[in-house]
């Protein structure tokens, strides 16, 4: 007998000490979030991200716990990652980790960002100057399958990419990617008029001779008096020049 009851009040202080924990949490969620800074806002403002996680007011922040703020934050189509804390002055700390993106194309009628996942996220009003390659003339064909699959995308990531290791002058001067709809690609870089025609196939090659062209001629011709650059045949270079270039 004494021993039942032992076990009975045993349960019932388990189960009293579990529902004064639940209410003390729902207590200080209420309480301990009061104001938020957030930090790792690239493409959209700190304000822009806080409107969709309905955040306006000291009010509107004490509707959450820590878990479920960072859950509404990894909920946002630029968010990959996000980390939450918060200080003994009762000020929570979140730091966002947007994806990482490779480029801007038209797909589906729609100006999307392309992720280095393989997302397709169609890009959000306010979203702030995007220094991204712009994919342009994707074929149809190509538009309707899935990103992993899109031969004409798959080579745009290839050419960024390998200009990406070759050097940041390169990588970060190439302004549109067009893929003439499945047809041979060409380039355009910042800051220069010429067309540069790489075809279709042996890109990462292609990139690398590009790179170190632009390196031998480009203290001697500028790029801006250049009409054209066509790398598509092997062990050929042709480049057509205005003829007050002196070439």
């Amino acid at each position: 007998m004494h021993k039942i009851v032992s076990i009975t009040l045993f349960s019932f202080l388990i189960l009293f000490l579990i529902l004064v924990g639940f209410f003390s949490s729902k207590k200080t969620e209420g309480e301990v979030l009061r104001t938020v800074d957030l930090q790792g806002c690239n493409l959209l403002s700190m304000s822009e991200y806080l409107i969709f996680a309905n955040i306006n007011t000291e009010r509107d922040l004490r509707k959450y716990s820590l878990s479920s703020l960072r859950e509404r934050f990894l909920q946002h189509p630029y968010v990959g990652n996000a980390s939450v804390l918060i200080d003994v002055d009762k000020k929570v700390y979140i730091t966002i980790e947007e994806k990482s993106f490779e480029a801007v194309a038209l797909l589906h009628k729609q100006v999307c960002l392309i992720s280095s996942q393989n997302e397709i996220i169609p890009i959000l009003p306010n979203t702030e100057v995007l220094d991204f390659p712009v994919l342009t003339n994707l074929s149809e064909n190509s538009v309707e399958k899935e990103i992993e699959r899109n031969r004409d995308v798959q080579r745009a990531f290839t050419i960024i990419r390998s200009a990406r290791k070759m050097s940041d002058n390169l990588s970060q001067s190439i302004s549109e990617i067009n893929l003439h709809n499945g047809g041979d690609i060409t380039l355009s870089l910042l800051h220069g008029t010429s067309v540069i025609f790489l075809g279709k196939k042996n890109l990462t090659e292609k990139i690398y001779t590009l790179d170190a062209l632009i390196k031998q001629i480009g203290n001697r011709i500028s790029l801006a008096n250049t009409n054209y650059i066509d790398l598509r045949y092997a062990g050929n270079i042709f480049i057509g020049t205005d003829e007050n270039a002196g070439i």
